[in-house]
């Protein structure tokens, strides 16, 4: 066919062959009702750079910010040192580990105490290997390590870098890690042409070498040169001296340095296990090299002995210190002890002990192992010297040769009384399945095994078993019996107990107590011993993988993580946490009044403590807690004085420790101490009401300064008030509203007497009345229902003599400065839903902001232009330099201040603040609770609080209990009011925000979630454990309750078939469905007949059913986990109404069903198989009837739908962009689906998402995102690539939100569509991160990118300079990759600027690149601040400021 599609398509194609760039290859697919051109670009990965180099021609431009938001708990590798600065003998160990893409030092605390994050610094690569150097004894570096510096850390990188850190002070009180040196490993390759695929580390006992091991032919041994490094003049204390490269001939199965003989410290012995590429056999190679002062040292092949052929492939080589020239060699279902002297003689004889095997008779691999005791020789073995004449180049013959050989070996094995005393090394291994066996190697030729922890069996005892171990195991130390200290060394007593710790894999760590030596039986070679998993919940090394599938729920994040029989679905919400204690259950507890509460205050009396009075429509009530019972009951004598009263204010003035009441009609004073007659006396009454006046408000403010108090009071003139609410009738003019200021006396007389008061008028009533008291000033805010804010301060003059002088009307503002703000113009309309209903403010030495709550939910802040606490408000006006609007709820919004020091006195409704520190923190009230934070850098930070597993979205206001003893500094306890049921509860809220993470328990392992939006529960599908009566993976769909963990329904599909796709469809019309869609595969055993394994699905099913609330006797109980030490919900509820999954409909696909999206209410996109099909609801047969379809030539992995537009993710090919148009309504035309755009690059998405209506977003398997955009031109066929980024870690999964409720994102983040509020976008890890991707500002993308070039220019000697980095390139790809890297940020290295540096360090690196100072100020000046800028203006400070200030908001934006 010829058409205007095909004829641009073909021009394009003959424009890309002329060029040269690529081979291009056509296909030709028909279809039976319409015949179409569709044209695929077929790769030649040879020339794959070119390939994007041809898209590139997009003008479009789409910067973004990419920022890991949620660290992997994965650790990889780890070592155990002294590697802090001013160490001492007697502290804890400190720990080095690899998580997730961050170096992180972690402190060892006592025995079972868990352990402490301490500092953390983000890699650029994947951290293979980390090994601690123990400087030589004698030396300039240990005497510098013992005196003010930690041992030093090498690091081996997947990209080839080998690179020494340390451990310093950073900021006085913390630590930070710093790069001292880095270097490539080249392998034999000089030009770094090729890397080798690198492997570990392997450390010389002595530090005098460092081999760098990699998985195929080369080992490359490094000497240490730990000379005075001060003599030479470099910062390092170690530098690396001589390398060698050896070529082995083979792949490499592990290797170790043995422990040297006491008399060759200068002679360096490595073993390594080598698969033989000619001979195809394994061989153990015995390398030889000296440490040379004078000449080059080399390397020499003593011997090579191939390994007996009863033995299975080797998989770990342990060094044993306490046997010289000896290893345990470990393989996969033995281990053999192995001298130096027997692969020199070629003596095959090993003295060999089987492994335990798993029920099935395979074998159990050993994962991880570790050596009990410390593997740094002795200092007594660098006291000699040797000399050089004196060194040989063989191994001499050692005694043990003839012991091993003696026929009496196996009577001596079983004599417990020859092994007792004998035990010489232990080492513990860890296997594949779970077990945790002991090795003691003793003196003479033995090896005896014990069963620390079996295989884990079906058992009730969680603290036994466990699923899997991982990758990484320490030996942390032996607690002595006598005294309780763990020390490092080992120890045979009985009675003593070993710590571990376990991590790696997909487990949280554990720390692990072996309790006490036990000798063997004499008819058994193996014994069990005690093992306790020692817990922690949900700690610092908490492990999310493998995260595989992740959904956002309503401000929660939901993942798949664990494995069996520990699987697990994660809930995390980002915020402050509130445990909710409930005081009062309901308003029918308490009076008579049964109308709602709608002010509270709370105060203590000397005779009675705490007492809260709650103002209702009628009545004031008074209730105590009665000190003996904890009850709380009304207040009889206190009610006395409320009686008939409509109250404004009651507290307890603290300058006269009196019980202070303000009520509608007069100010009054009481005495605190109850009379014989059990009633209060009334002191003083401060003034009463004149004619036609009313007090609408009251508060009590006092002075710092002076100690004095005063009453605030607001007062309206009811003189020819109309009956209606006033508006704008003439009626209003009559009506007079005005502030009166009355002076409380610090002692009362007998007389009553009317107190001189200050008065304020106005124009409008009032309608909320604050004071704050900040610095020397006492500030008065006014809110009227103009709506207009008012702002007073009482200078000290005022406060001083105020009582004797009379107050001027407003045209004498002298003593009074006035600000106004008019709010009805330039911020909200003037409505009545948006009176001012109440006022904060919030100040540092620097800045303040006013927040105002109107009474539709929105939040208004206010920043000035300088701070209130300098200076007198006479002397000083302020100014309001920025308005911002946000909506934080659909109730009025209410304050509550946040104060160490604060008291019922300063604030009639919740809190005012006393001093500084105080004004920098309120809460916010809106029927939800958000805690709004006054940074350092004048920015207002607002996170939403939550409790019981919800947001908290019923609180009226709250007040805080400022009686009650907090439980740390971080958390303050509040009084909270419920809006429905009047309930009075006891909040405990921490002030610090974090991510919290706990688990809901489904009994298998989760591979997919989804969480419906009607209903709010989670659909997951797992993988039940195999068995022998289910031999094949089994999936079973599980419907939970997010906020509990209850178990609703249960559906096991199949044998052998497993859920690929989880979609939710509702159906909304006369009858409204609730359906569950599920994409499935089929799948068999192989051929040998192994269960767990299997080969490719040749068929799948498409399962519809429907989510319907049921009702029935009890609901199942959640299966728990036995082998998780983390949080478990485990809801029991026997609550009759819950929800049931219904069987409707189902399909048989060729090929497995991968991915599922729905189409409006009547369509269903289906991708199985190499094909994309559009399915048609037909709702009256309850079937699915098949519309169209568009074949592909690789399976697709994702879908995701934008109107009639559908993007394809493709297994080879990228992503395409298919249409769908529907027939007519008539019944006139067919459905139609057709390919329109396509990007076939060799990439293996595995999701895709629409960012907007012309840019699509995607994730490769690789951990490459990229985005492409759609042409804007119609004919164009091919999309364009905008923007890429690697992140060094497979991918999963997108979603476009945020589980936090946030009001704004920063000025310098966008929309990515102006249609979709939901500007980030998520992106998972298999290893368990969430990283966050922000559309950004042109300006802020070249600002950060310049600062990451000016970091790198610093060089490696200096703190800015990024970890793990080739020629500075932070680039996280994990080999060499030709997808190219643009338009994003990561902001990573930013942080560091930020966190990681001092500031002089700021100032150097800001200071060495004109062009980032330019960029920062004009930044600066393009987001309206130039009034911050200083007098005399330093473009350093100012640009640093500008930069930290676009780094901690971008921050902010990314937390989840």
């Amino acid at each position: 066919p010829h058409n205007d599609e095909s004829s641009v398509l073909t021009g394009q194609c003959t424009q890309i062959m002329r060029q040269g760039q690529r081979t291009v290859d056509r296909w030709l697919y028909f279809s039976s009702i319409d015949l179409y051109l569709s044209f695929f670009l077929m790769l030649d990965f040879a020339t794959f750079a070119t390939a994007w180099d041809a898209s590139t021609g997009s003008t479009r431009k789409v910067r973004a910010y990419l920022k890991q938001t949620l660290n992997s708990g994965l650790v990889k590798c780890a070592a155990l040192g002294k590697v802090r600065p001013d160490h001492s003998d007697g502290e804890d160990l400190d720990m080095l580990a690899a998580v997730g893409s961050s170096l992180c030092l972690f402190r060892v605390n006592g025995p079972g105490m868990g352990i402490t994050n301490v500092c953390s610094a983000p890699v650029y690569s994947n951290v293979l290997d980390i090994v601690c150097l123990h400087a030589p004894a004698g030396t300039q570096a240990q005497v510098s390590i013992n005196n003010d510096r930690g041992e030093l850390c090498a690091v081996l990188s997947e990209n080839g870098v080998f690179a020494l850190v340390q451990i310093e002070r950073f900021n006085t009180e913390g630590y930070r890690i710093r790069l001292l040196s880095e270097d490539r490993a080249y392998m034999g390759l000089e030009d770094g042409s090729c890397l080798r695929i690198l492997r570990k580390l392997v450390l010389d006992p002595l530090s005098r070498v460092i081999c760098l091991v990699s998985w195929l032919d080369y080992i490359e041994f490094v000497h240490l040169d730990w000379s005075d490094s001060e003599s030479t003049g470099r910062h390092c204390p170690v530098a690396l001296g001589v390398r060698l490269n050896v070529e082995v001939g083979g792949a490499i199965c592990d290797a170790a340095i043995l422990a040297p003989a006491k008399a060759e410290l200068q002679r360096v012995l490595l073993v390594a296990a080598v698969v033989d590429s000619q001979r195809q056999s394994v061989f153990l190679h015995l390398y030889e090299s000296w440490i040379r002062p004078v000449g080059s040292p080399s390397v020499v092949l003593l011997a090579k002995l191939p390994l007996p052929f009863n033995m299975t492939t080797p998989v770990h080589i342990v060094s044993l210190p306490e046997h010289p020239e000896c290893f345990l060699l470990v393989t996969e279902n033995e281990v053999a002890f192995v001298s130096a002297l027997q692969i020199l003689s070629g003596d095959v004889y090993f003295y060999r002990q089987q492994l335990p095997q798993l029920p099935d008779g395979d074998c159990d691999l050993v994962k991880a192992f570790c050596v009990a005791g410390t593997t740094v020789l002795p200092q007594s073995y660098t006291t000699g010297s040797e000399s050089p004449h004196s060194r040989r180049t063989t191994v001499p013959r050692s005694p043990l040769l003839d012991i091993w050989r003696e026929p009496s070996l196996s009577e001596a094995r079983r004599s417990s009384e020859a092994v007792a005393g004998q035990m010489a090394q232990k080492v513990y291994l860890a296997t594949q399945s779970g077990a945790l066996l002991l090795v003691s190697v003793s003196s003479r030729p033995l090896i005896l095994l014990t069963k620390v922890c079996s295989t884990p069996q079906a058992t009730e005892d969680a603290s036994q078993a466990r699923a899997s171990w991982g990758d990484v195991l320490l030996f942390l130390g032996t607690e002595d019996p006598a005294s309780g200290v763990v020390q490092a060394g080992s120890t045979t007593s009985v009675s003593a107990s070993d710590y571990l710790f376990a991590s790696g894999d997909c487990l949280d760590h554990a720390l692990i107590r072996v309790s006490g030596i036990s000798t063997p039986d004499t008819d058994m070679d193996t014994t069990t011993e005690a093992m306790t998993l020692i817990r922690h919940g949900r700690s610092v090394l908490a492990n999310q993988s493998p995260m595989i599938d992740f959904v956002l729920g309503p401000y929660m994040a939901y993942w798949t993580s664990g494995r069996n029989p520990d699987g697990a679905i994660h809930r995390a919400q980002f915020g402050h946490a509130i445990c909710v204690e409930e005081l009062i259950e309901s308003r029918d507890s308490m009076a008579e009044d049964k109308a709602a509460t709608f002010q509270l205050w709370h105060f203590a009396l000397p005779s009675v403590g705490p007492c809260l009075v709650l103002q209702r429509a009628q009545t004031a009530v008074a209730i105590a807690m009665d000190l003996e019972t904890g009850e709380w009951q009304v207040y009889q004598e206190l009610q006395q004085i409320l009686a008939g009263r409509c109250v404004l204010f009651i507290g307890v003035v603290e300058s006269t420790t009196s019980l202070l009441c303000i009520s509608s009609d007069r100010v009054e004073v009481w005495s605190t101490v109850e009379l014989s007659e059990n009633r209060f006396e009334r002191l003083l009454t401060l003034t009463t009401a004149r004619s036609g006046e009313v007090y609408t408000h009251g508060v009590v403010a006092t002075s710092l300064q002076s100690g004095h108090s005063c009453a605030i009071l607001g007062v309206e003139s009811i003189e020819g008030r109309p009956t209606s609410a006033p508006s704008t009738d003439k009626h209003s003019q009559q009506r007079q509203s005005s502030i009166r200021v009355i002076a409380i006396p610090d002692e009362f007389g007998t007389s009553e007497h009317e107190q001189t008061a200050m008065e304020m008028k106005f124009a409008h009533e009032i309608s909320c009345l604050r004071s704050f008291t900040l610095g020397d000033n006492i500030y008065v805010a006014v809110g009227t229902y103009e709506p207009r804010l008012h702002l007073l301060c009482l200078g000290t003059e005022l406060v001083s003599m105020g009582l004797d002088l009379p107050l001027s009307l407003p045209d004498n503002v002298s003593d009074v400065d006035r600000m106004d703000v008019d709010c009805s113009e330039s911020v909200v309309p003037s409505r009545a839903s948006q009176v001012i209903n109440d006022i904060y403010i919030l100040c540092n030495t620097d800045t303040c902001c006013i927040l105002v709550g109107l009474r539709d939910g929105t939040l208004l802040q206010l920043t000035l232009d300088g701070s209130l606490v300098a200076g007198t408000a006479a002397e000083e006006r302020r100014h309001i330099a920025n308005v911002t609007r946000d909506v934080v709820g659909n109730t009025p919004v209410h304050f509550a201040g946040v104060s160490a020091t604060a008291s019922a006195l300063e604030d009639s409704e919740n809190i005012a603040n006393s001093g500084i520190d105080g004004a920098r923190r309120a809460m916010i009230v809106a029927g939800s609770l958000f805690l709004a934070d006054l940074k350092p850098s004048g920015q207002v930070a607002i996170t939403a609080c939550f409790g019981d597993g919800q947001l908290l979205d019923r609180t009226r206001f709250v007040l805080p209990a400022t009686d009650s003893v907090d439980l740390d500094s971080n958390t303050k306890r509040y009084y909270a009011v419920d809006d429905a049921s009047d309930a009075i509860s006891l909040l405990s809220i921490d002030l610090e925000p974090q991510c919290h993470i706990d688990e809901l328990a489904i009994g298998c392992e989760p591979r997919r979630v989804i969480c419906d939006s009607e209903t709010n529960m989670l659909v997951a599908a797992g993988v039940l454990p195999q068995s022998p009566s289910a031999p094949f993976p089994t999936s079973c769909l599980t419907v939970l309750d997010p906020h509990d963990g209850q178990i609703h329904a249960e559906c096991k599909l199949r044998p052998g078939e497993l859920v690929h796709a989880l979609e939710t469809w509702h159906i909304h019309g006369p009858r409204s469905y609730r359906y569950i869609c599920v994409g499935t595969g089929m799948y068999t055993s192989t051929s040998d007949g192994r269960s767990g394994s299997s080969t490719r699905a040749k068929s799948g099913r498409l399962i519809i059913y429907n989510l319907k609330t049921a009702k029935r006797k009890s609901r199942p109980k959640t299966p728990t986990s036995p082998m998780s030490d983390r949080m478990t919900i485990s809801g029991q509820s026997t609550v009759n109404s819950g929800y049931e999954l219904k069987y409707v409909w189902e399909s048989e696909r060729e090929g497995p069903v991968l991915a599922l999206a729905h189409l409006g209410d009547k369509y269903l996109v289906v991708a199985a198989g190499s094909s994309c099909l559009v399915l048609k609801l037909d709702v009256v047969q309850r079937r699915l009837i098949e519309c169209c379809e568009v074949p592909l030539r690789f399976p697709a992995t994702s879908l995701h739908v934008r109107e009639s537009d559908i993007v394809v993710g493709s297994q080879r090919e990228g992503l395409h962009v298919l249409r769908f148009t529907p027939a007519a309504v008539d019944g006139d035309g067919y459905d139609e689906l057709r390919m329109v755009h396509s990007a076939r690059y060799g990439v293996h998405t595995a999701d895709v998402c629409y960012l907007s209506n012309d840019l699509v977003l995607g994730v490769s398997n690789g951990g490459y995102i990229y985005a492409m955009g759609i042409p804007s031109h119609r004919g164009e066929f091919a999309l364009d690539y905008i923007m890429g980024i690697h992140l060094g870690s497979e991918c999963t999964r997108i979603r476009q939100g945020s589980p936090v409720r946030r009001l704004r994102l920063p000025e310098q983040s966008l929309a990515w569509s102006a249609s979709n509020d939901d500007s980030c976008v998520l992106i998972n890890t298999v290893d368990g991160a969430l990283w966050t991707l922000l559309s950004i500002t042109d300006d802020a993308f070249m600002l950060l990118r310049q600062l990451e070039l000016a970091m790198v220019a610093m060089g490696p000697a200096h703190a800015a300079y990024p970890l793990l980095t080739v020629c500075g390139s932070t680039c996280r790809a994990r080999h060499e990759s030709k997808l190219p890297v643009a338009g994003v940020v990561d902001g990573a290295i930013s942080t560091t600027f930020v966190e990681g540096l001092t500031e002089a360090e700021q100032h150097q690196v800001v200071q060495s690149s004109s062009e980032l100072q330019r960029l920062a100020l004009l930044l600066l000046a393009n987001s309206n601040h130039q009034s911050q800028c200083h007098a005399e203006p330093d473009n350093v400070q100012i640009a640093v400021e500008s930069i930290t200030q676009l780094i901690r908001g971008l921050g902010q934006a990314c937390v989840c």
